[in-house]
């Protein structure tokens, strides 16, 4: 069912303390049910599963854990406050909800603009998280395709300052969130417009454009920027997805709150994961850019950003003030040299894993200077 939600998905709110109270669930009913009648029946749905369910709860209600049904890993973790469960529900339910809306606006696509709905549904089906990934602005006839890890934030940010929205300009590290947020950047997921997608996608006049970056230099990013001494326990999104592949991956891999994964070791479970559509963060390049029915314009580069950013900037008539918004330095998670973290060993095994990678974008074996 679309509104339940999994005990295993709550399992570091352990203690009576980080587990919300009869007078948050009431509070948080009343701002779904102002918004959707059914987020509130679906709200109150999973609020009684999650009661009843003998995993997280005793019988009598509200108690804590016993030591037995606790993994040392949770032990690592459940002395730490999580804030935000009302919210972790809500965000439980929206997929739901999600397709609950469409199932609503189906029958008048199908009716009204059969190949944009036929168009979005094949985008859906095997297209790699078109919804995240892809940005449809129609105010600038663009389409664009982030990819993960070589200049998305960045380019987002551009965007949505082009359109007036100030609140996620002059990017900073800080406020990534904000970037990559629908609600704070007014970016259109497909979703939001699938007649407006489907435009973007075939137009002759629309810009459809995302930029690669190199396989080593991406990988070497993501490690430092989501892995770098973060103790692998859960309660942090990427360590969660590694926790839950390790075993199929490889098993010697480490786990543990006295643990984090060296680059090595990402190396090793990355390269093996690589095809599995786990994480966008070092899923193959050439599988997020394989969008059906979309040509693109512009493959741009990350190391010849200012260069490739030029026809994003003429297509929608940039002014000289918005040119040089757009070209502040590029932010690295590492700044030391490569040949620090690669051995040559390191850079076969990217190699082997990611050839469709460099072949497809013109990528050297050799590592970059």
């Amino acid at each position: 069912m679309p509104w339940q939600i999994h005990a295993t998905s709550l399992r570091p709110f352990a203690s009576r303390s980080s587990f919300p109270t009869w007078r948050d669930f009431a509070r948080s009913l009343l701002s779904v049910a102002s918004r959707s009648w059914i987020g509130a029946l679906a709200y109150s749905s999973a609020w009684l599963r999650l009661c009843h369910d003998g995993r997280l709860l005793s019988r009598r209600g509200f108690l804590p854990m016993t030591t037995s049904h606790v993994s040392p890993a949770d032990k690592a973790v459940s002395g730490k406050r999580k804030v935000g469960v009302i919210r972790r529900l809500e965000r439980s339910l929206r997929p739901g909800l999600r397709n609950l809306r469409g199932l609503v606006k189906e029958p008048f696509l199908a009716w009204a603009h059969p190949e944009a709905l036929a168009f979005y549904r094949r985008a859906m089906q095997t297209a790699y998280l078109p919804d995240d990934l892809i940005d449809v602005v129609p105010q600038l006839k663009i389409l664009y395709l982030a990819t993960p890890k070589a200049a998305s934030s960045r380019i987002r940010s551009n965007l949505a300052a082009m359109i007036g929205n100030d609140t996620v300009s002059e990017w900073r590290s800080d406020q990534n969130w904000k970037v990559h947020n629908r609600k704070a950047s007014s970016l259109q997921a497909p979703r939001h417009g699938i007649v407006q997608f489907h435009r973007m996608a075939t137009s002759p006049e629309a810009l459809r454009f995302t930029f690669v970056r190199n396989p080593y230099t991406r990988l070497l990013s993501c490690w430092a920027d989501q892995y770098r001494d973060r103790p692998l326990v859960p309660g942090y999104g990427r360590v969660e997805v590694y926790l839950a592949h390790r075993e199929r991956a490889d098993p010697s891999l480490p786990v543990g709150a006295d643990k984090s994964l060296s680059f090595a070791d990402f190396v090793a479970f990355a390269c093996t994961t690589s095809t599995w559509r786990i994480d966008k963060h070092w899923q193959r390049q050439s599988d997020i850019v394989d969008l059906p029915g979309v040509v693109f314009d512009l493959i741009g580069k990350t190391e010849t950003f200012a260069r490739d950013f030029e026809r994003v900037l003429d297509h929608v008539g940039a002014s000289e003030e918005m040119r040089r918004a757009a070209m502040p330095p590029l932010h690295t998670s590492s700044r030391r040299r490569l040949a620090d973290y690669f051995t040559p060993e390191l850079a076969d095994t990217i190699y082997r894993a990611y050839e469709r990678d460099f072949d497809q974008f013109g990528y050297p074996r050799a590592l970059p200077e």
